[in-house]
């Protein structure tokens, strides 16, 4: 018999990732002199705004030139930075136009600088570089414009939604790699769980989002229970906040996620990015895009990613690998097909599903105070327990400019999720004592889905027309191994001080196990049109409406709503929109949890409204916004005799605030607050008439900062977020303590040869502090990341 091959430690990963850093940090620590880019070179440079002498002196730096000037020549001049591939030449002559200063060779590599006379002009050059589209680290990650559901592609500033946008070069600057690290520093959401434990949960102003329809790829819905989609492959991500069905299609108001997928480049992509954490996992991730046959017709992206070891958790391993692909063939100028697919998989040991503060350590749900927080390196569960999931997606895009500002859209999606859980629950009172109990089920999530759209401009007379109308219809199936009820087997106690390795009860289920039982299949069959009328350049009416129709296979209902936003957005400048909207949202009905004593039993659809009101500004370096918000939708809740009920109303309102923009060329600074309000209303039980909402904040504040160092290429970065109290019953007898985190972080950018090379250090959680999350409507608890060191190294050929 041969023996199995052991897993590394997370020493031996350790080392092996900190070899393949070193691969590119070398050229650091030896004295090799500076290598001079001769005139005909051409150079990829990505250098940030500010003065101009700082930027030409990073300029002529990363170029391996020597350049001198008096200082007094350039007082009071700054530049754009410059970003793109230029020779030497071209980049001098870009970074000096309009300053009338030239550029004088000294012979060699030395250059200096004087004032240009009257006579004297620049040589003329071809620029190559790419535009700036927004969403960089110079433009404050701002991004000005997106895909708005049925409003079709719009400028931010004009939609009266709160919507946050996170570009990629956001995500690789924090080395972001999932959903809870995503959105740390928007006040208006907050993690529950990640999936370092179980799987990733957000939620959005108080709301998590629709399991079934409230995360979409590229429009369109992505069933995925698991919410850990890997970022790597994704360019963006749009996260609409609250009630959202006539611009996404029925689903619960609790916000939309949408993935937008890497697409072939213009130019050549080329990156292998490796990332190593403090306690030993490793990642090594590679990038390649481009165009190719007669006019670049066809285009091509593919990305690969793994990453394994030890997770933040001591002794808790997880694996994951994803792979995708998309394609596009432009058959005519005007008309493009595109089609993607994606795979990904995941494994990780040693998590548990929840832990519930519980009145005397048994396996009941017994309320009772939580124990202190326990730090997040601390196992509490057995070592044998995991939690696996994978994806697989792939999609069709047909995209038509049929006419002038006419456009057609056609999209297909299918997607399928996999989720097999073998983890504990744990029940836990204020001294540590618990009860475990393994839950072994696995899931099948299926999701198909098509939509049609035709967007376009017109006039009428005065009044100008953006119109959209289109069509979707699609479905979305759940099954699992054993039906709705989850398999359980109690496996003992203890006292969390010395977490018990219990005796694996050695229950393994395939993926097959998962399609046995489906209980859910929702078909969805919806048309939808808006207007938004331009009065002049200062006032927008804008008017959509859905219909659809829900039919439940299991609920045993077939409903149809008609879900109606209005609008109004008035620019009294051109830079800040005032806007008033309503907006509605339909969805299907609550199912009763497992642990309660109706578990299964699904109720009828639900109708939810909202009302905001708010202001955007969008200036050259720096935006800002505030919403007033009120959102009410049915109320669900678990009663004293364990019945759960869709019953009331709970009433989600408050304040929310952000600001990004940079104070100074080197200094850039995002900064959110969110104060929210949760109370349930016109219940049938008059012990919860008034009761704050279990688990939700009622303050939020978030703030991020960057400082580009002059006349160097190291940025420095440093976060913070707090989070307020929060309650863990309806009388708020029960409250969790405010915790605060704080986190350091720098990049380094170089040119090693043809190669950019940049190296990135986070340090998450810098006091380590101890915290719970909590899950809205939930009395459960996670435990908060500890910190966490990440070195990462990404080089773009």
């Amino acid at each position: 018999m041969t023996a199995a091959t052991p897993r590394p430690s997370a020493r031996h990963a350790l080392a092996l990732a900190l070899a393949i850093n070193g691969l590119a940090t070398a050229p650091l620590l030896l004295p090799l002199p500076a290598q001079a880019q001769t005139a005909e070179t051409r150079q990829t440079y990505n250098l940030s705004a500010g003065r101009l002498s700082d930027v030409l002196a990073r300029y002529a730096a990363a170029s391996g030139v020597t350049l001198s000037f008096d200082p007094m020549l350039l007082d009071g001049l700054r530049s754009p930075g410059l970003q793109g591939s230029y020779t030497l030449a071209e980049g001098f002559s870009t970074l000096l136009r309009g300053s009338n200063v030239e550029l004088v060779h000294e012979g060699g590599s030395s250059y200096s600088l004087r004032r240009q006379s009257v006579q004297t002009t620049l040589p003329a050059v071809t620029v190559s570089a790419e535009v700036d589209e927004g969403g960089s680290a110079a433009s404050a990650y701002r991004l000005s414009s997106s895909r708005v559901g049925a409003l079709g592609d719009r400028r931010l500033q004009d939609t009266p939604f709160s919507i946050s946008t996170y570009s990629r070069e956001y995500m690789d600057n924090l080395q972001i790699s999932s959903l809870a690290d995503l959105t740390r520093y928007d006040a208006a959401v907050a993690a529950s769980s990640d999936d370092q434990q179980s799987e990733n949960a957000l939620v959005i102003r108080g709301l998590s989002p629709d399991f079934d329809t409230g995360q979409k790829l590229d429009g369109l819905t992505l069933r995925s229970r698991a919410s850990d989609l890997p970022l790597e492959h994704i360019e963006r991500v749009d996260i609409l906040k609250g009630a959202g069905a006539f611009l996404y299609g029925f689903g619960s108001p609790g916000g939309t996620i949408n993935y937008v997928l890497k697409r072939p480049t213009e130019q050549l992509t080329r990156t292998l990015t490796t990332q190593v954490t403090d306690n030993g996992q490793v990642l090594l991730h590679g990038d390649i895009g481009g165009r190719f046959g007669d006019d670049k017709r066809f285009g091509y992206r593919i990305n690969l990613v793994g990453q394994d070891g030890e997770t933040y958790v001591s002794g808790n391993d997880s694996e994951r690998k994803s792979a995708s692909v998309a394609l596009d063939w432009r058959l005519t100028p005007a008309l493009t097909w595109q089609v993607d697919a994606l795979y990904a998989n995941r494994v990780s040991d040693g998590g548990y599903f929840r832990l519930l503060p519980n009145a005397d350590g048994s396996y009941s749900n017994a309320l009772g105070e939580p124990l202190d927080p326990i730090d997040g390196d601390k196992r509490l569960a057995p070592s044998w327990a995991f939690y696996e999931s994978s994806h697989r997606t792939w999609g069709s895009d047909l995209n038509w400019d049929f006419a002038d500002d006419w456009h057609l859209r056609l999209a297909y999606r299918y997607s399928d999720s996999f989720r097999n859980p073998y983890l504990p629950g744990l029940f836990a009172d204020a001294d540590g004592d618990y009860s475990a109990v393994l839950y072994h089920y696995n899931n099948l999530f299926t999701s198909e889905g098509f939509e049609g759209q035709v967007s376009g401009h017109l006039d009428t007379g005065p009044i100008s027309h953006q119109v959209t109308v289109g069509g979707a219809s699609g479905r979305t199936k759940s099954s699992n191994s054993n039906g709705l009820v989850p398999t359980t087997s109690p496996l003992g106690s203890g006292n969390l001080s010395n977490p018990q390795d219990f005796t694996d009860p050695g229950i393994r289920l395939s993926r097959s196990d998962a399609d046995y039982n489906e209980y859910l299949s929702i078909k969805r069959t919806e048309v939808f049109a808006s207007d938004t009328l331009g009065f002049g350049e200062q006032l927008d009416l804008i008017l959509g409406v859905r219909h659809g129709t829900l039919d439940s296979k299991y609920g045993d209902y077939r409903e149809s709503a008609l879900t109606p936003s209005i609008a109004l957005v008035y620019r009294p400048v051109d830079w800040t929109s005032l806007y008033v909207s309503y907006i509605e949202a339909f969805e299907q009905g609550a199912v009763a949890p497992d642990t309660a004593a109706n578990a299964g039993e699904v109720f009828e659809p639900m109708t939810s409204e909202q009302h905001e009101i708010g202001v955007k500004m969008d200036r050259e370096r720096w935006s800002a916004s505030a919403a007033l918000f009120r959102l009410e939708r049915a109320l669900t809740y678990t009663d004293a005799s364990n019945v759960f009920s869709q019953d009331g109303i709970a009433r989600y309102q408050g304040l929310e605030l952000n600001a990004r923009g940079h104070i100074t060329p080197d200094v850039l600074v995002g900064a959110s607050a969110m104060w929210l309000d949760a109370e349930n209303r016109k219940t049938s039980d008059p012990t919860l008439e008034g009761q704050q909402i279990v688990g939700t904040a009622d303050q939020q504040y978030r703030l991020y900062g960057e400082y580009q160092i002059p006349n160097t290429a190291w940025v420095l970065s440093a976060g913070a977020s707090h989070t307020g109290e929060r309650s863990l019953d309806e009388a708020r007898n029960i409250d969790l303590d405010a915790f605060t985190l704080y986190d350091l972080g720098a990049r380094y950018a170089m040119q090693l040869g043809d190669t950019d090379v940049e190296l990135k250090i986070n340090l998450d959680n810098v006091t380590d502090e101890a915290y719970w999350l909590t899950t809205t409507g939930y009395h459960s608890l996670s435990q908060g990341m500890p910190r966490t060191l990440t070195l990462g190294t990404t080089l773009s050929f």
